[in-house]
């Protein structure tokens, strides 16, 4: 099913509001799309209107009864540090707002408030500019620069009936180096659910344009990025419930490796008691490159959720996968994987968030795998009504696995030896970062914040050390 069919079925469907007990049953998944609206979900703590979005924002894995695939989402290039999970595909970005900065993904905008238009559509517009000073990024590896980035972002989030939302985020962004091109990057979302008897049915398609410096790649790099997924939950009774999902993630670059991604998973979970669950997930896809070996992979996971009360939201996952390598062929590689996310409302005013996870994924480079681990956690303090107070730390490191091709002898018989693996670069980053944010007004937010970045690789061209100063404002309706 092609993008543009998708979104003209959806578009189709927006309107109408299917009979079920989608969104309070516990066992259904809630899709919350990065810029929305928070929706309250069953279960959720009653935390202070300042630190919700926040919560919320850095609920980084799927919803805890859902099954939550190998091949995260491609939602755009990831913060180091951050508790937000986005897919590997897409890299790290060099520059990028901490956690709880305004004008950040899920930051501390005031809670918005619909405009209607018309029948069961509303919209919901937002506005953010940021200044930020960054010396030590690079335009090419090895080539350092210092620059005032510009960003200015608009955008319109669509309430389409009571399941469908509707997404349009642009953005500009301006360079005072001009070791660096001005660029719009743009993201689209169309998400929703609806139920049927005992089956919840959900369903997104992304896009996004992005060109902005990455670590990974030590420069600049624009990038296309399509995502669809396709879930079902089944509810067998009141404690089990059955969930199956696809996606398809393309990520195209001219400079770099494509990747064409095809996922599938399905698993059982089994909600012991109220504030305790286990699951277990099978997933397996294909990963196509324009270069280099594709690679086949299978894993398994196991999931559990604790919540044992208003304070304390505990997630995790794990398990193993097993990625295979054909056109060159090469030993399989066995990689632990795993995910996790912990909220805990230690005072009224005080949220703390610890979030981890381990993937493997074909990087920018043909015939190379990334296997990424990152570890990040956050510290926000509400110091008064108006003014809040966070600090962020992150750590990642990203060994990058190589299928080096052996040559044959020279009168070899007999069918070729496959190929074997090494490591071919190991890369490590940190991160801290403090940020400090004032609601000027009810739907109005100003930060300014400060980051140190390093990161040490195995090839000194790609290691660098930057501090990046700025403030953001941001309006949300």
């Amino acid at each position: 099913m092609s993008v543009v069919s998708i979104f003209v079925l959806l578009a189709s469907a927006a309107g109408q509001d299917v009979g079920g007990n989608a969104g309070t049953n516990q066992f259904s998944p809630e899709i919350v799309p990065t810029n929305s609206v928070p929706i309250e979900t069953n279960g959720t703590p009653s935390l202070p209107p300042a630190v919700t979005n926040q919560f919320e924002a850095e609920n980084s894995l799927t919803n805890q009864f859902e099954v939550a695939p190998v091949q995260q989402p491609l939602l755009g290039p990831r913060t180091v540090g951050s508790t937000q999970l986005t897919s590997p595909l897409m890299g790290t970005s060099v520059f990028a707002l901490p956690p709880g900065v305004a004008g950040a993904a899920g930051g501390t905008g005031a809670p918005s408030r619909a405009v209607p238009l018309w029948g069961p559509f509303d919209v919901h517009p937002s506005l953010s500019y940021s200044l930020t000073y960054g010396n030590g990024v690079e335009s090419q590896p090895g080539q350092q620069s210092k620059t005032f980035v510009n960003t200015f972002t608009p955008g319109l989030l669509f309430d389409l009936g009571s399941r469908w939302r509707l997404d349009y985020t642009p953005s500009y962004t301006i360079y005072s180096s001009t070791n660096f091109r001005n660029t719009l990057a743009e993201s689209v979302s169309l998400s929703g659910s609806t139920a049927y008897e005992d089956w919840t049915l959900s369903l997104s398609q992304t896009y996004s344009s992005s060109d902005q410096p990455l670590i990974e790649t030590g420069t600049q790099t624009a990038q296309e990025a399509y995502g669809t997924m396709i879930g079902a939950a089944y509810q067998m009774n009141s404690k089990l419930s059955l969930h199956l999902g696809v996606d398809q993630n393309l990520r195209y670059t001219s400079a770099f490796d494509n990747v064409e991604a095809w996922t599938g998973s399905s698993g059982l979970n089994y909600q012991i008691i109220p504030q305790f669950g286990m699951g277990l997930s099978l997933s397996g896809g294909y990963n196509d490159l324009s270069a280099g070996s594709s690679m086949p992979f299978e894993s398994i996971q196991g999931t559990m959720n604790f919540h044992p009360g208003k304070k304390l939201t505990l997630t995790l996952s794990g398990g193993a996968q097993d990625m295979q390598f054909v056109h060159p062929s090469a030993p399989s590689l066995l990689t632990p994987v795993f995910s996790g996310s912990l909220q805990y409302q230690l005072f009224r005013d005080t949220l703390i968030s610890l979030s981890g996870s381990r993937s493997a994924n074909p990087s920018f480079y043909a015939n190379q795998v990334e296997v990424a681990t990152t570890v990040g956690g956050s510290i926000r303090q509400q110091l008064s009504k108006k003014i809040s107070l966070a600090l962020n730390a992150g750590y990642s490191t990203e060994p990058l696995t190589s299928i080096v091709p052996g040559p044959l002898p020279q009168y070899f018989l007999g069918t070729p030896p496959r190929t074997t693996l090494t490591e071919d670069m190991n890369s490590s980053s940190t991160s801290l970062g403090v940020s400090l944010s004032y609601a000027v007004l009810e739907r109005v937010n100003m930060s300014v914040y400060y980051t140190i970045n390093n990161n040490s690789s195995g090839q000194s061209s790609f290691a660098y050390s930057s501090r990046q100063a700025g403030l953001s404002l941001s309006y949300r309706y």
